[in-house]
């Protein structure tokens, strides 16, 4: 059977060797495409974010524009609203929509928008560009405005016709009468198709689709090219294939057999999604190019990859069959060492580096005999470095004698003894022998012999070596009478406890190594022993030593009888108990200490055995009881405790005897004249060896402590009701932050959520998003800085604001801050009263457009924003040249109509994203935030003042006006809005200076 399997291992190697490149080659090939594909795949996902980031862009221009004509829409219902309060109802849309009217200073009449004005009841009392007539008074915006007395428009997104799926965006605003009582409403309705007309201004490829969606109702229109389409059932979502990258959108059902990349954007304040999708096909175009040159590059690759394998395996078979060569050889070399009867080992230098010194050894070859003696397999040693595999070999005995041997040629022998892997030793003799770049060691094992010469060697050692390390004094004298007394054996403990070496006392009689009053000198204890061939014991035996000190020891002297059963020696063993006789007196000393101790200390102590039997009690025991000593012994000592406590006092016993844990409890004692006493009792066992041999209690008297508690418990009572009959939410936290006391305001507050707060910390109780929020002012009411802030709430969706203010809470020490007490309370009512009145100040009634305080306000928060950014903003400033002249030649109903004219045309000149306003008078101030360079504002400067050039036409009377323009720059510059405005105040100066009709631009400070 062995003559079959080695013939097929033989094969089995040599197909392992042969096939050993093909396979790494095979598996290079298969990493280099597994990377190429890899790295395909990544490119497409990049193209694809790159796609969708291009179709975020356009969705966020559609998205701007729809917002900006929305809100102008929606500040028409607000300035006909504020108008029809002011005429107590008597506006009607003919006055409001006259030409260079309110409507047209906000929205151009071109659009041409329906709208209606509605009782009370529902019914349309007025209307305007096909508004179609009906009763709304059953309808559901209608009754919520009836009974809503808020100010905000509500806006929805109504289907006008359900054959063609035709909807509009419907703006409603509330109308009262002078008593502030419900009077109608004013409706707007724009038709979304205006929004997604302006088609190229989006710059889409010819492929893509615009919409705007109604995210109420799912109602869609949108334009492809140059068709129209309208649905109601299109459905957003998120792709769910590897197909699609993650931030990209599906559209559910798809309008049209075109792959698209889809991208929406929500309309703030309105129910609106705009919705653009730009060609899959258009955008991954530069993707599919790059593919195919990276499948041409790896289709090269790979044909070079399997040229050089079959170049390097035509190369392996030449070096395998120089290998069979060698190997030949060394099989020769090696019958021949295998049959020694020695151990053999060829060693071959090694050097860290050509030119080196020998660091170390490789076992050439390696015969049985030898692997044995190094306890290691014979194929695990060869090859490998002999210092790393025997580090008993690193002994300069071993490694210098190679490396000298070999350096000298000089063959050198050694016998050693040598410790192998399993824990045994060897005794050799080994001889080493020079070879070329190495060294043959041939080794013998002389075990056998050496053990027998150090066997005899060690019996003699054991006995000396034994008495010399017991820790007791051990001597032996002669008892036989030729020498009598003379000292044999005097150990270390012996000159260590009595002072006297060994080189002066060994060989000599007691009488003469001893002082005649030395205590081991007992001349009558050897006629004892001599006498009664006995032991004899002596349990105190006092020694006094040279340098006048007292010890005491315990002895043994003992008869050693020889072949004929005479006393041949007096074995003597002392132990020097001084120490523990000096710890005796010590221990009785301190339990007179430690009984004083117990008597003083201000707890009751007792002490039980097993059977639970009173042994000890102190002083205090006797107070706290008013048991005396004698009657708590034994089992009267329970007989203090409370008859109705006793029962929970025998169960805790039981069950400590069981688990042997201590316990603690609060009992009640009482005392023999009824005074009634509370006492925190604690009972721990007594182990030794895991075994109960007792137990150990303390008494401690509670009772003004209990009577205390309930105080405090009847104060914090009283804390607490006023607390929760306040109208605000009270808490305090101490410094760990944990929530210490909860007032019911703020336990609804958390009971809303299902939150447990109290003795939870603030991170787990508010969550890690609004702990980031309100964390720097805890860390600053706890360095003890009072705080009062507003913080934003949402309860049920219904979003609220809070004034919160914390107030640190100053320890005993008078120094640190141990918690900080919080006071939150609703402050929404408030605060949008004053939001909607701070937007009624900043809007200005002729114009429409935003007045001073709204300008001083948008222009800090654009200059803010700049520097953040690091963009470039710009602002004009402008008037009306010869204003006064219009005003006094045509009345001040005209200088109105015309202001009105003059911002009408100066919003529509404008850019959707630039900040309009008017200062009073004819003073107009716009705002240009994030331009790409200076000259696109000046731009805009020439085309405003070419725009004013036009004949005003208002009502039948033709006026010709001009405007002059200052215009200055920022950039993260340390200037307040005063200064910038001021800044363009000069340069609109300059430029009326200059003649009027004509702008004048600053220098960009860096």
């Amino acid at each position: 059977m062995i003559a079959i399997t080695r013939p097929l291992q033989r094969l089995a190697r040599r197909l392992y060797l042969i096939s050993l490149v093909p396979l790494f080659a095979l598996v290079l090939l298969l990493v280099l495409w597994t990377a190429v594909f890899y790295h395909v795949s990544e490119d497409r996902a990049s193209a694809v974010r790159d796609a969708v980031a291009a179709s975020q862009s356009l969705t966020r221009t559609l998205a701007d524009h729809t917002s900006f004509t929305l809100r102008q829409a929606d500040h028409a219902t607000q300035l006909f609203k504020l108008k029809y309060e002011e005429s107590n109802g008597g506006l009607r849309l003919n006055e409001f929509m006259r030409r260079r009217g309110l409507l047209d200073s906000v929205l151009p009449l071109k659009l041409a928008l329906p709208i209606a004005l509605i009782d009370a009841q529902g019914r349309v009392i007025d209307s305007a560009n096909a508004y179609f007539s009906e009763n709304l008074a059953k309808q559901a915006f209608f009754r919520a405005l009836a009974v809503n007395s808020s100010d905000t428009a509500l806006v929805d997104t109504p289907m006008l016709d359900a054959g063609s799926k035709h909807w509009t965006i419907r703006l409603v605003r509330r109308l009262n009468d002078a008593q502030g009582r419900f009077a109608g409403a004013i409706i707007i309705h724009v038709d979304p198709t205006y929004f997604v007309d302006d088609y190229d201004r989006l710059n889409l490829d010819e492929q893509g689709a615009l919409m705007l969606v109604a995210r109420d109702s799912g109602l869609t229109v949108g334009r492809i090219g140059e068709q129209w389409f309208r649905s109601e059932h299109i459905v957003l979502r998120k792709p769910d294939t590897l197909q699609q990258a993650s931030e990209e959108l599906l559209l559910d059902p798809p309008v049209d057999t075109t792959a698209r990349i889809y991208s929406y954007r929500e309309l703030p304040r309105f129910p609106l999604l705009a919705v653009v999708g730009v060609s899959r096909a258009g955008a991954l175009a530069r993707f599919e190019h790059r593919r195919l040159t990276y499948i041409y590059a790896l289709l090269a690759a790979s044909v070079l990859i399997v040229g050089f394998t079959a170049l390097l395996m035509r190369q392996g078979a030449r070096l395998r069959h120089s290998i069979r060569q060698a190997t030949e050889a060394q099989a020769l070399l090696r019958a021949a060492h295998q049959a020694s009867l020695d151990s053999v080992l060829l060693l071959k230098a090694w050097r860290a580096a050509p030119g080196k010194p020998v660091a170390d050894f490789i076992f050439a070859d390696v015969n049985e005999r030898a692997a044995d003696m190094l306890g290691k397999p014979r194929c695990e040693l060869l090859g490998q470095r002999v210092l790393q595999q025997v580090p008993l070999l690193r002994d300069e005995r071993f490694f210098k004698c190679f490396v000298q041997v070999m350096e000298t040629g000089q063959p050198m022998e050694d016998e050693f003894e040598l410790t192998l892997a399993s824990g045994g030793t060897r005794w050799l003799r080994h001889q080493v022998v020079p070879i070329t770049d190495g060294v043959a060691v041939t080794s013998r094992d002389i075990s056998a012999r050496k053990h027998d010469e150090l066997a005899l060697q060690d019996n003699r050692s054991f006995l000396q070596s034994l008495i010399d390390h017991l820790p007791v004094l051990v001597y032996v004298k002669s008892a036989r009478p030729e020498n009598f007394g003379q000292m044999e054996v005097w150990n270390k403990a012996a000159e260590d406890i009595t002072g006297h070496l060994a080189t002066d006392v060994i060989g000599k009689t007691d009488c003469q190594a001893f002082p005649p009053d030395f205590g081991l000198h007992d001349a009558e204890d050897d006629r004892a022993i001599l006498a009664e061939r006995g032991v004899i014991d002596h349990t105190e035996k006092p020694l006094r030593l040279a340098d006048g000190s007292l010890h005491y020891l315990r002895c043994v002297s003992v008869p050693v009888f020889d072949e004929q059963q005479q006393i041949e020696h007096i074995l003597c063993i002392a132990e020097d108990i001084s120490q523990r006789r000096q710890q005796e007196l010590q221990l009785r000393q301190k339990q007179a200490e430690l009984t004083a101790v117990n008597d003083a200390s201000p707890l009751g102590l007792v002490r039980m055995d097993r059977q639970r039997r009173c042994t000890y009690v102190n002083r205090t025991f006797e107070s706290i009881t008013g048991l005396p000593r004698a009657a708590a012994l034994g089992a009267g000592w329970s007989s203090a405790v409370h008859p109705d406590d006793y029962p929970l006092l025998h169960v805790a016993l039981e069950q400590l005897t069981r688990t042997q844990a201590p316990f603690q409890a609060t009992l009640r004692c009482l005392q023999r004249h009824g005074k009634l006493v509370w006492v925190s009792v604690k009972i721990a066992p007594i182990l030794i060896d895991d075994q109960i041999e007792g137990y150990v209690g303390s008494l401690d008297d509670i009772t003004t402590l209990r009577e205390s508690e309930v105080a405090l418990l009847e104060s914090e009572a009283r804390l607490r009701t006023i607390a929760d009959t306040l109208p605000a939410m009270i808490a305090y936290i101490d410094a760990d932050q944990v929530y210490r006391f909860l007032n019911i305001a703020y336990e609804r507050e958390f009971g809303l959520t299902g939150r447990q707060a109290l003795g939870r910390s603030v991170r787990e109780t508010v969550g890690e998003a609004r702990y980031r929020t309100i964390a720097p002012y805890i860390a600053r009411v706890l360095a003890g800085e009072t705080l009062s802030f507003e913080e934003e709430d949402q309860k049920e969706g219904i979003e609220s604001c809070m004034e919160v203010i914390y107030i640190p809470q100053i320890g005993e020490d008078k120094l640190q801050v141990v918690g900080f007490h919080v006071m939150r309370q609703d402050i929404t009512v408030q605060k949008r009263e004053k939001q909607r009145l701070l937007k009624l100040a900043q809007v200005d009634a002729l114009t429409g457009l935003s007045n001073r305080a709204g300008f001083q306000q948008k222009l800090s928060d654009a200059m803010h924003a700049s520097g953040q950014q690091q963009h470039l903003m710009a602002v004009m400033y402008m008037d009306i040249d010869h204003f006064k002249h219009v005003n006094d030649t045509h009345g001040h109903g005209t200088g109105d109509a015309l202001l009105r004219a003059f911002a009408q045309r100066l919003t529509q000149t404008m850019r959707v994203t630039d900040i309009v306003a008017r200062l009073g008078g004819d003073e107009f101030t716009i705002v240009m935030e994030q331009i790409a360079r200076p000259y696109d504002a000046v731009v805009l400067a020439e085309k405003i003042v070419a725009a004013m050039q036009q004949p005003f036409e208002l009502d039948g009377i033709t006026v010709r006006i001009s405007a002059s323009i200052g215009l200055a720059f920022y950039r993260d510059e340390d200037i307040s809005p005063a200064v910038l405005l001021q800044r363009a105040d000069v340069l609109l100066y300059q430029a009326k200076q200059d003649g009027r009709n004509t702008y004048r631009a600053g220098v960009l400070t860096t």
